[in-house]
């Protein structure tokens, strides 16, 4: 009869729905390339971003995103940004979706996975609420709304992006792969709309985690101090 039991938990288990979600599960960092053009996809629990880019100049053609939801054999993704078309901005996107081991396949395309494995101490989404003045917090009084920068991390990848929900304008995005060690955060840029010549830098920031602030402290690639807070997206996200 125990057997019997137990057998009919593990059944109710496999069949459950959030069981089901959890095995598509698509978090972590995804890339495509054909000819001279690159995709990468970055999911985390909450956003999607996916991003194109000329592999040989590493030009942005186009980035969008949002929140997204696994429906059967559909991906939708709610937008918050869109680079080349800012209508799309709060549509629904349905997008045909398969999942295989190491891959998945968005419509024709398929996305070998880039990281694996990797812990990934800044996996999610951070928005940037203030700076630093000295060990003073100086808060931005609406980091969430309309206008947001947001920083996604996977395992092992990253993007930033900043727009503006209501205006649905799009303001910039840029991205790389990261790596933390220590109390040492450290960025390789592979794309960033601001200025191509921060293109392939690796530039190391002093990083820590307290009261539920990400303390960003180093030198922008552009040039110049930079000593930011970000908070995990989560917290401020209250829809």
């Amino acid at each position: 009869m125990k057997h019997l039991l137990r057998a009919l938990l593990l059944c109710a288990l496999f069949v459950h729905p959030f069981f089901v979600q959890a095995q598509k599960s698509i978090e972590g960092s995804w890339s495509n390339s054909q000819g001279d053009v690159s995709t990468w996809i970055l999911v985390t629990d909450q956003i999607i971003s996916v991003t194109q880019f000329e592999t040989s100049s590493h030009k942005l053609l186009v980035t969008y995103g949002g929140s997204y939801h696994l429906k059967g054999k559909e991906l939708e993704i709610r937008q918050e940004w869109n680079s080349q078309d800012s209508l799309q901005v709060g549509q629904l996107k349905k997008i045909t979706f398969q999942k295989k081991k190491g891959q998945i396949q968005l419509e024709q395309q398929v996305f070998s996975q880039m990281d694996k494995g990797e812990s990934g101490k800044m996996k999610g989404a951070w928005i940037i609420v203030g700076n630093f003045s000295g060990d003073v917090l100086s808060r931005r009084p609406n980091p969430f709304f309309p206008r947001r920068t947001m920083k996604i991390h996977t395992g092992n990848a990253f993007q930033w992006i900043a727009y503006n929900v209501q205006t649905k304008q799009f303001f910039g995005t840029g991205g790389g792969y990261y790596s933390t060690q220590g109390n040492t955060y450290t960025e390789e840029i592979v794309f960033f709309t601001k200025a191509s010549s921060s293109i392939g830098k690796k530039l190391p920031f002093e990083f820590q985690i307290q009261d539920g602030i990400w303390r960003h402290k180093g030198q922008k690639s552009t040039g110049g101090p930079m000593d930011e807070a970000w908070s995990r997206r989560k917290l401020l996200d209250h829809n």
